[in-house]
């Protein structure tokens, strides 16, 4: 047997893998529904990344954004039917996970039976039940995310899901070579400035649709693509991703800074102590004394 859950013109088909509002069809593609419904099987927990990659592509190895849009793309299709609340959740490190507020409103309306069993005709099941107790659990699970995230006098720094405590701020650093910057980047974390890395234009663009930074870091030259710097920094304003950009790089000319300031970028650095000069007052910090042994940008 399969169920069917909705609320509103929303409807979930667990046995047909289908999403619908009004009785149409949200997408043809199953992978949607899939995911929710995986989702909602271990709701009030998340589903760890490796665990919907292996379910919902089963015989094809894709890459890990291919996850990341499928959320994406699931969220766009009920906001654009118009459901625009809370939906999905990203859990750094833990994988993804029905947001409490939808889980409490997505109650169970039917049981699909097979054809050999189905009687002649559908009883529909009051949701309410389910409705009450997933709004229950919703309810404590908010309660919990208060008490860990609120800072109280004994533990101004309460820890953030999936970061170290304390942190002020985020930058997200691209480089396909991330061991040329292993120093900088133990410099920043030592300052409470959490550095996420990824090595590649794409995967940037997916990680800013899904997260918050506070600044990009970008080099220039990335594979065969010498100006990766640019079509990066420009993908993100064509976006409307106004987070502060910088190049980290050698033998910034010129011509460079300006095509980078043409572009919507904010600075071009050449050594760590240049970074620093250009990062640290974004997050309220002073600078440190230039370094005369300090490393240039590798390339």
């Amino acid at each position: 047997m399969g169920m069917k859950y909705g609320f509103d013109k929303f409807e979930l088909d667990a046995a047909q893998l289908s999403l619908s509002a009004d009785g149409v069809p949200l997408t043809q593609d199953t992978r949607p529904a899939q995911l929710i419904v995986l989702l909602l099987a271990a709701y009030p927990e998340p589903c760890a990344q490796r665990f919907l990659l292996e379910q919902l592509w089963p015989t094809t190895t894709v890459a890990h954004w291919s996850l990341a849009r499928l959320v994406s793309d699931t969220r766009k299709l009920f906001k654009a039917a118009g459901y625009d609340g809370p939906l999905i959740q990203t859990l750094h490190g833990r994988g993804y996970r029905l947001a409490p507020e939808f889980a409490a409103r997505l109650g169970q309306t039917e049981v699909v039976p097979s054809a050999a069993t189905a009687p002649q005709q559908k009883t529909p099941r009051r949701p309410w039940p389910l409705i009450a107790g997933l709004a229950l659990v919703g309810a404590l699970a908010l309660v919990l995310a208060w008490r860990v995230l609120q800072p109280t006098a004994d533990n101004p720094d309460r820890l953030k899901i999936g970061e170290a405590p304390g942190v002020i701020g985020r930058v997200l650093w691209v480089d396909d070579h991330p061991e040329n910057n292993t120093r900088e980047k133990a410099f920043l974390e030592q300052q409470r400035i959490a550095v996420y890395t990824t090595t590649s234009t794409e995967d940037a663009l997916h990680l800013l649709a899904m997260y918050r930074y506070d600044v990009v870091i970008s080099d220039m030259g990335r594979g065969n693509e010498p100006l990766a710097g640019f079509k990066l920094v420009k993908a993100m304003r064509a976006n409307g991703n106004r987070t502060p950009f910088f190049l980290y790089t050698i033998l910034p000319s010129e011509a460079q800074q300006d095509l980078l300031g043409g572009y919507g970028g904010q600075g071009v650095a050449v050594a760590s102590h240049e970074l620093y000069t250009l990062v640290f007052p974004l997050f309220g910090l002073e600078p440190p004394p230039a370094d005369p042994a300090a490393a240039p940008a590798q390339p």
